[in-house]
């Protein structure tokens, strides 16, 4: 199976100040950037947070889910809900879920 070149494909992968893991993402021309934060209890809950690398100031983030795929789903809903009126670029959701497949973070 060839790989579509155009498809979103991370760039980076790191922990930030605060341990969350942080996904930098290139989908077309621009960045997006993904943020993970574990709530850290004994009942382990999930967070995506997301926001393109150009504009740190919009910032989509998800509700608590009890797995990764549930907050990621979460996340994905709330972009394509908002992101037109807030300006956000059109992302191909199923594509970033593969691209965070491919590195376990779903």
């Amino acid at each position: 199976m060839t790989k579509d070149p155009n498809a979103p494909y991370i760039t980076q992968q790191y922990r930030d100040r605060e341990r969350r893991m942080v996904y930098e993402l290139r989908h077309g021309t621009s960045v997006l950037v993904l943020v993970v934060t574990e709530s850290g209890d004994a009942q382990a809950q999930w967070r995506f947070e997301a926001h393109p690398m150009a504009s740190p100031q919009l910032v989509v983030a998800g509700s608590w889910g009890d797995t990764r795929a549930t907050a990621f789903g979460t996340l994905r809903d709330l972009w394509v809900e908002r992101g037109a009126s807030l300006g956000l670029a059109r992302i191909d959701w199923e594509s970033v879920r593969a691209a965070l497949a491919e590195v376990r973070a779903i």
